[in-house]
C-alpha cells in the first residue's frame, strides 16, 4: 500500500489542509478492507451509513431506472464515498457502489464519524471543505456535460484517463448519456484523427 500517493490523493479532496496529524487520526480511526472487481461496497436496498475512502482503485456509483443502469458518478484514489440515504436520513440506500477494478478502501464506522466531526474541529473543517470541493467538480461535469458528445468524450479521457481504462464501455456510456454505439464510434474516429496528425508530417521531419 503506496500511503504517500495516497496521502497526495486525499490532500486535494478538500478546500482544507491536510495535516500530519488530521491524515494520522484519519487512519487512525479506519479499518482497510479490499474489494475484487465487480464486488459492491454499498448496494441498493442495504443499510449501510458508514463512510468510506478509496485508497487503491476506481470505483463507480449507478441507480437502476426502469430496468437500466444510469451511472451518475466515479471514484478514485483520495475520494470519500458513501450512501446518503443511509448516512443522512437513516434510510436504505438507493446507490449501488461498485468497485472496476480490484479496490482498497479506509472505511470509518459513522458513529467514528460522528465523533471525530463533533470532537476535532480540524476534522470537521476537512470534511466541510470536501463537500465545498465536490461542490465545484459539479459544476464542472455540468460544463462537460453541456458540450456536445465528441466534447464530452475527450473531456473525460484527459481530466480522467484511468476511467477509461478500467470502467465497462457501457458504463462510460451511460454517465456521459451516450449509447455504447455512439462512443464506439467516438473513439474510432479520435483513433483516425490521431493516426492522420502522425501521418501529416511536414517533409523535413520525414526524413529523420
Amino acid at each position: 500500500m503506496d500511503w504517500s500517493s495516497f496521502r497526495e490523493a486525499l490532500s486535494e479532496e478538500s478546500d482544507y489542509m491536510l495535516t500530519d496529524e488530521l491524515f494520522n487520526s484519519i487512519i487512525d480511526h479506519s479499518e482497510l478492507l479490499s474489494f475484487n472487481r465487480g464486488d459492491a461496497i454499498i448496494d441498493i436496498g442495504k443499510m449501510v451509513p458508514d463512510v468510506y475512502i478509496i485508497a487503491e482503485g476506481v470505483v463507480r456509483g449507478y441507480l437502476f431506472q426502469n430496468g437500466t443502469e444510469n451511472n451518475i458518478c466515479f471514484g478514485l484514489t483520495g475520494t470519500l464515498i458513501t450512501s446518503m440515504h443511509c448516512f443522512s436520513r437513516n434510510e436504505p440506500s438507493i446507490l449501488r457502489i461498485e468497485a472496476c477494478s480490484r479496490v482498497k478502501v479506509l472505511r470509518i464506522r459513522k458513529r467514528v464519524f460522528d465523533t471525530l466531526v463533533e470532537k476535532q474541529s480540524g476534522f470537521a473543517m476537512w470534511v466541510a471543505g470536501v463537500f465545498t470541493r465536490r461542490g465545484y467538480f459539479s459544476e464542472v461535469k455540468a460544463k462537460i456535460m453541456s458540450g456536445d458528445a465528441l466534447w464530452r468524450y475527450k473531456a473525460l479521457k484527459n481530466m480522467r484517463p484511468e476511467l477509461l481504462e478500467n470502467v465497462p464501455m457501457k458504463a462510460i456510456a451511460s454517465y456521459l448519456g451516450m449509447s455504447e454505439v455512439h462512443v464506439s464510434r467516438i473513439k474510432k474516429a479520435i483513433s483516425t484523427e490521431q493516426k492522420g496528425k502522425q501521418t501529416d508530417k511536414n517533409p523535413e521531419e520525414k526524413k529523420r
